[in-house]
């Protein structure tokens, strides 16, 4: 009986050690596919990276003075970094940051002329009194001859008053007119008078010439009423008083 139990524990430690050895024979079986799977993964990365960093054409080199020789030149397409790429965009944002301030400097500066521009004309404008020109002297311009109603000492055969006195209405007044008389030798001229309300002296408005046969008068408002006399005045001194008539209003 011993000797038969011993031999079932042989035959279970032989059972045993053949189901070991069986687990790590497929145990490495597995991990063979699996480190060869491992081991093609790496090297397919690497050679991707390796064709993606650098690629190169080969380039024929044209043949120089005839000669049959061919050289070979490479070309690079490694990416390079982007570092020339960042420094031309910050170059051209401080490029046009720098012609942008440029800008905004000289439209300051302009403006700021324009301001000053402005004061010195409004200024110069103010300070700039108006002159107002002086009337020059006229030209001299002979007198009419008055009437002298001095004597002259050789006494006239007729005297006579102005006829066909009247007083026509217009914008400024009223004009008085007259015709002269039959007496016309030695007349030197015609006074022309007013009288407030038929009262009081006579005003002279005015001595004409001979040769004149109207004047104007002023109307100056509507109160109260004013007589109108015109007088013949002669070389000897007499004066000879033509008919009166009369206007409503005050005149001058």
């Amino acid at each position: 009986m011993a000797a038969k139990k011993k031999a079932a524990k042989k035959s279970a430690a032989k059972r045993s050690s053949a189901k070991r050895s069986v687990k790590k024979s497929t145990k490495r079986a597995a991990a063979k596919p699996s480190a060869k799977k491992s081991v093609k993964k790496s090297a397919k990365k690497s050679a991707k990276k390796s064709s993606k960093s650098t690629t190169r054409y080969s380039i024929p080199a044209v043949p120089i003075s005839g000669s049959s020789r061919a050289s070979v030149s490479t070309i690079s397409t490694t990416p390079k970094s982007n570092s020339s790429s960042s420094y031309s965009s910050k170059s051209t944002k401080s490029s046009s940051n720098a012609s942008s301030s440029k800008g905004i400097v000289i439209a300051v500066v302009v403006g700021i002329l324009v301001l000053a521009i402005a004061v010195i004309s409004r200024n110069s404008s103010s300070d700039t009194t108006t002159v107002t020109p002086t009337p020059a002297a006229s030209e001299s311009v002979t007198p009419t001859e008055e009437p002298t109603t001095e004597p002259t000492g050789t006494p006239l055969a007729a005297h006579e008053a102005p006829v066909g006195i009247v007083s026509l209405y217009n914008a400024s007044g009223a004009t008085v007119n007259w015709k002269t008389p039959t007496a016309s030798e030695g007349i030197t001229g015609y006074n022309v008078e007013l009288r407030a309300n038929g009262t009081g002296e006579w005003t002279l408005v005015a001595t004409v010439p001979a040769t004149q046969f109207k004047q104007q008068i002023t109307k100056n408002d509507e109160t109260g009423w004013a007589q109108v006399k015109v007088s013949t005045v002669y070389s000897d001194g007499v004066v000879v008083e033509g008919k009166i008539h009369g206007l409503p209003g005050s005149w001058s």
